[in-house]
């Protein structure tokens, strides 16, 4: 899909996908709104605590954390797609 598609094409081009079972357009823009990040943090005790919602940038994320929960230290913040990544290939 392209920015200079009209509306009418990019409609089209949404159908087409849909019929052959990919998310159309829209479903597509509202899946990148839907990622889900979890923050690894540790209390005062050095507990791990997990913290985990949906969020357009991991950045977003970190920040609620800073400003939420800023009696934790943060690890890292990663995607589900890192999650899996990394236990892929632990083993």
């Amino acid at each position: 899909m392209s920015r200079d598609w009209t509306q009418q094409e990019l409609q089209n081009a949404s159908k087409a996908m849909k019929e052959v079972g990919h998310l159309g357009y829209e479903e597509f823009c509202e899946q990148l709104k839907k990622t889900i990040f979890t923050g690894f943090c540790k209390d005062a005790d050095n507990n791990l605590i997990k913290i985990s919602g949906q969020y357009k940038y991991k950045e977003e994320l970190e920040k609620q954390l800073q400003e939420h929960f800023c009696h934790l230290k943060v690890i890292t913040v990663l995607s589900e797609e890192d999650i899996a990544f990394i236990k892929e290939n632990h083993e």
